[in-house]
């Protein structure tokens, strides 16, 4: 389960943001709202999390770090070369955030284990790396730490001496522009394998909507869950009958694209070659009970959405992951969009302590107590300060206060300042 996450130095966002999924004190957040994590310094956690804020604030900032925290876990020791550059990206509007490192840290429990790791890199070194694990009932132990020494202009890594493995082996085997994390487990050690699969197997980033693909929710069709997807789609008043999958050859559908498609994409193409691609077709009843399949291409935006979101949301529900989603509200009704949210204050169907974060402009789920008040994070753009996370705590809100009213009122900031009046209609 996740318990915060902080980036600085990253895109729009100059000092350290923080998001918590630390639920707090009051009797309104238990049960429905939170899970109890059976750690006493932590005792429950946000089973969800609301990131509201107007265009060009920061929404999609806090997911894209996120996204690249995780990819460079995953990635850095296997898909880049010595003095390739890291993919990171500073705040670029002062030359301290251009020449400065970008700094991220996450905190999760796993099997009962508090884990904090975190880095520090530019686009040329990782220039600090550390992680700490805190066993049930134990004491706080740094696993490693690693640091760029100026004087020497070399990279020092220090490993606890109780971590098993070739660690000489992991350190010289380490590049200025990958993680240490990364390589000690892609060379095979046993200690560092847990955290490392925390961000592989349980930590989910859907950055964008309209561009998620229908293949997992395809795949999970396929197998003994059809009729859960089935399930969550009438549930959002979409009456299909049926779902059909046919897999077609990559080549075939490849070959019925423009000529001038196919020469940008050839060498993609090639790689393709004899893949075979599902094609998805929802089932609708007709006339006399009939059941007409229609390709899923030819469903409204809403349904293509909804359907390609089934996969994660049963996936996350299921294994017990933690899902981000950028602008959820995207091709989604707002009952709908409150629909799959309210599924994780589901104690039935949220058994395996699944967690949901989002970035969304949609309010009325606001006043509908879908999100806890401590679960809501409001974001704002103060100029060459850059991106502010706050909660929604933090204005001291009351319960049962209309949250929608007041947020779109004002009162807690972090909306648009509209000026229609400014605009030049010289040309209209």
């Amino acid at each position: 389960m996740l318990i915060e996450f902080s980036v600085s130095n990253f895109r729009s966002v100059v000092d350290r943001q923080t998001l918590s999924m630390v639920a707090g004190s009051s009797r309104s957040v238990r049960g429905t709202h939170s899970h109890e994590t059976g750690n006493s310094a932590i005792p429950r956690l946000l089973k969800t999390a609301a990131i509201l804020g107007p265009n060009g604030a920061g929404k999609s900032t806090i997911v894209a770090a996120m996204q690249f925290m995780k990819d460079f876990v995953i990635d850095s020791a296997r898909n880049s070369q010595e003095g390739e550059e890291i993919s990171v990206e500073p705040f670029l509007f002062s030359n301290k955030g251009r020449t400065s490192p970008s700094e991220f840290e996450i905190i999760f429990l796993e099997n009962g284990t508090r884990y904090q790791y975190g880095f520090a890199a530019t686009k040329f070194i990782v220039v600090k790396e550390w992680l700490y694990a805190t066993p049930p009932g134990g004491r706080t132990q740094k696993w490693f730490d690693r640091h760029y020494d100026e004087s020497t202009q070399k990279v020092i890594i220090n490993i606890n001496q109780n971590i098993k493995g070739e660690k000489e082996v992991w350190k010289k085997s380490t590049r200025d522009n990958a993680l240490f994390l990364s390589v000690a487990v892609q060379l095979k050690s046993p200690s560092l394998l847990e955290p490392f699969e925390w961000f592989t197997k349980k930590l989910g980033v859907i950055r964008s909507i309209p561009r998620l693909k229908e293949t997992y929710s395809a795949r999970i069709c396929q197998g003994n869950d059809k009729n859960s997807v089935i399930s969550l789609i009438r549930a959002a008043d979409i009456n299909i009958a049926d779902v059909r999958i046919e897999e077609k050859i990559f080549s075939e559908k490849f070959s019925k694209l423009s000529p001038e498609f196919q020469e940008k994409f050839k060498p993609f193409a090639e790689k393709m070659k004899g893949h075979k691609i599902p094609e998805v077709y929802l089932g609708h009843l007709a006339e006399g009970g009939e059941t007409v399949f229609l390709p899923l291409s030819e469903e409204s935006d809403g349904t293509k959405a909804l359907f390609s979101l089934a996969g994660p949301w049963l996936d996350v529900l299921q294994n017990g992951r933690v899902l981000i989603v950028d602008e959820l509200h995207n091709s989604l009704h707002a009952l709908v969009f409150e629909m799959l949210v309210r599924i994780f204050q589901d104690v039935k169907q949220n058994k395996k302590f699944g967690q949901l974060i989002f970035t969304t402009h949609e309010t009325h789920f606001l006043s509908q107590n879908v999100v806890h008040r401590d679960g809501i994070w409001l974001v704002k753009l103060e100029g060459l300060e850059g991106s502010k996370l706050t909660a929604l705590s933090d204005f001291k809100a009351r319960g049962g206060e209309a949250f929608d009213r007041g947020y779109l009122g004002g009162r807690y900031g972090s909306i648009p300042k509209i000026a229609i009046d400014t605009m030049d209609n010289s040309g209209m």
